[in-house]
């Protein structure tokens, strides 16, 4: 398995400050980000929104995500997974992989959600997602996979608890081949 490329996926409720990680992340880590909510905003442009739209740029997410690490090219795949969600067990037998899961009290994910509304994509669901958006933390389903991976939680509430500098350090000794290059 040391032969395959690394897998990063930063995972976590709405409003968990993934994308912001992810990006810090690719900067330090030098590996590239295949973000959900960026495939799902170019299909919302062509396509309208919806919820089969949504389920598209899962499907596409994947697939690009596949494709790089058969070719041997390691990668970062933020979005807000579900617990159950099936094809992220596959693309880890492709790599050396890690979950870096990003959280916070509901309180704190409600009022970020609607702090940032406005700013979205149209195509987006808007405050009217909220309940959905309760529920679906309060019953789990933002969970990270049970797939036989390590797994680092991190607290989002004020900043980043580990820091971005010792979740570089913890991805680096768990799924890539030495320390992180500091730019």
């Amino acid at each position: 398995m040391s032969d395959h490329p690394p897998l990063v996926i930063v995972s976590g409720p709405p409003a968990a400050g993934k994308s912001r990680l992810a990006a810090g992340l690719c900067t330090s880590l030098h590996l590239p980000v295949i973000a959900k909510d960026a495939i799902k905003e170019v299909l919302m442009d062509h396509l309208g929104g919806g919820e089969p739209v949504g389920s598209a740029a899962f499907a596409v997410q994947f697939t690009i995500a596949r494709s790089m690490l058969n070719d041997g090219c390691g990668l970062i795949l933020e979005g807000a997974f579900f617990n159950d969600q099936r094809e992220l067990s596959s693309l880890v037998t492709k790599a050396r992989a890690a979950i870096v899961h990003v959280e916070a009290p509901l309180d704190c994910l409600m009022e970020r959600y609607t702090l940032r509304a406005s700013d979205r994509h149209p195509g987006h669901r808007g405050l009217e997602a909220l309940p959905d958006l309760r529920a679906r933390v309060q019953s789990g389903a933002y969970e990270p996979p049970d797939l036989g991976i390590p797994v680092l939680r991190v607290d989002s509430t004020i900043g980043y608890k580990p820091s971005e500098l010792e979740i570089e350090t913890w991805i680096a000794r768990e799924c890539l081949a030495g320390p992180p290059q500091r730019s």
